[in-house]
């Protein structure tokens, strides 16, 4: 303690300091060692636990990379079992494949090519080895899909285009497949951007392929409406506008031979008339040009007879369409009945349904005159099929053609000059025609 005298102008707090200054010195002194020591020790925990989280990310990668190393030595000793061809070979490599997908041997896209490949000779190994393959690739199962004569036409018939009906069995599996998963899943309600919905997002997507998209999921929609599950389907539609497109096609087959009691009937003719008039309007909506309806036509063309009607008000104004709109539709449409690549019974029915009552109407418009283009194309459709021998639809045929006689004279020598050429072509095709001239093809057996 300090002996000087306080002098009496000093304050309290300098006598304090006066008074006390080796201690404060001492106490300043220790609280910034304390502090540095502090600080010192926070940054060696610091640097401990980057060094700590290194050490577990090196020891990570290293194992990362071991497994890697591990996994390709075990792929490449089972290369040859997986490249191996012929049906001796097919249950060694569903075996080894199996085992490498459950194992998380095998990359997801490659399995899936491996597996597709399988399902060339055993399509439930193939389904197998898919039901087990986390982070499948759909749009790589969409694209292996392939349609039959029947599916694509509606017809079976013996001709070269019809080469992919060997793999039938492989594309049902597929579709079994994308039926399971969604079902099992609830990948409608759950995550309509993931999983086998995720093929149908890009309307563009399904544009280009309607008729196999609306088969690779009729397993389940059709199984949804035979169980009426109607909020099912309604989560399905609403997924995205791609989805309700395919569901508008295959619900409109979905009906076939049902009996009902009147009060379902009801119900279910509402159900049926709400798709149908959404199919209609998207037909001739901004968003679907000329190449997507000429591509749905196809499809509903060779899904005519399952659909009962559904799809006639739709065809009607596809026909009736005038040339700058419709060119490409009637085009694809006469190719398919020049070449008879429709069933014979939905080709009378299209007739009788659709093709007949548009040309009585638009004569009995009194529009001949003003666009005769339509009337035609009308004529030179209806000279590509066969005339009716009984019934209504004869009846219908004689009143058309009879209104027919009160037009321009040039409209009955159009439809007499095409059927003639008709004629000719079917009786001696181009050769590149052959393959897919279903009009001397005998009928698969």
């Amino acid at each position: 303690m300090s002996d000087a005298p306080a002098g009496p102008d000093t304050s309290r707090m300098g006598r304090f300091i006066q008074t006390y200054s080796s201690f404060l010195s001492s106490f300043v002194i220790g609280v910034a060692g304390l502090i540095a020591t502090s600080v010192w020790q926070y940054h060696q925990s610091q640097i401990t636990a980057r060094q700590a989280e290194s050490d577990q990310k090196i020891a990570r990668t290293k194992a990362d990379n071991e497994w890697r190393i591990a996994r390709a030595e075990i792929l490449a000793k089972n290369l040859n079992i997986l490249a191996a061809q012929g049906p001796a070979a097919t249950d060694a490599k569903f075996g080894v494949l199996l085992s490498l997908t459950r194992g998380n041997i095998i990359d997801p896209e490659l399995a899936v090519s491996y597996a597709l490949e399988l399902g060339r000779e055993n399509a439930a190994y193939m389904r197998t080895v898919l039901a087990g393959t986390a982070q499948k690739n759909y749009l790589q199962l969409s694209t292996a899909f392939a349609l039959t004569c029947l599916q694509r036409f509606g017809v079976e018939k013996a001709a070269e285009i019809c080469k992919d009906d060997k793999l039938a069995e492989r594309s049902n599996a597929i579709a079994q497949l994308i039926e399971d998963e969604l079902g099992a899943a609830s990948q409608v309600a759950a995550d309509p951007a993931a999983g086998p919905l995720s093929i149908l997002r890009d309307q563009r997507d399904v544009h280009a392929n309607p008729g196999k998209l609306a088969w690779l999921f009729e397993p389940y929609l059709q199984d949804l409406y035979e169980r009426r599950q109607w909020a099912d389907i309604q989560r399905f539609e609403d997924s995205s506008t791609g989805a309700r497109l395919v569901a508008a096609l295959v619900l409109a087959t979905a009906r076939t031979g049902e009996l009902v009691g009147p009060g379902e009937s009801a119900a279910l003719d509402k159900f049926h008339t709400d798709r149908r008039r959404w199919l209609t309007s998207y037909l001739f909506g901004r968003t679907c040009d000329g190449d997507c309806r000429s591509r749905l036509l196809d499809v509903m063309l060779s899904m005519y007879g399952e659909a009962e009607g559904d799809f006639d008000e739709a065809l009607k104004k596809i026909v009736l369409l005038p040339r700058n709109e419709g060119g490409q539709t009637t085009a694809n449409l006469h190719a398919r009945l020049l070449w008879c690549q429709i069933d014979g019974d939905d080709l009378a029915s299209f007739r009788d349904s659709v093709l007949v009552p548009s040309l009585a109407a638009v004569l009995a418009s009194g529009k001949a005159k003003d666009q005769p283009a339509i009337v035609e194309d009308l004529l030179g459709l209806l000279a590509l099929v066969p005339e009716p021998t009984e019934g209504p639809g004869l009846v219908a045929w004689k009143a058309a053609f009879d209104g027919l006689a009160k037009a321009p004279d040039r409209f009955l020598r159009v439809f007499q000059s095409r059927r003639a050429t008709a004629a000719r072509e079917r009786a001696a095709p181009p050769a590149m025609i052959k393959k897919v001239n279903f009009c001397a093809a005998t009928a698969r057996r």
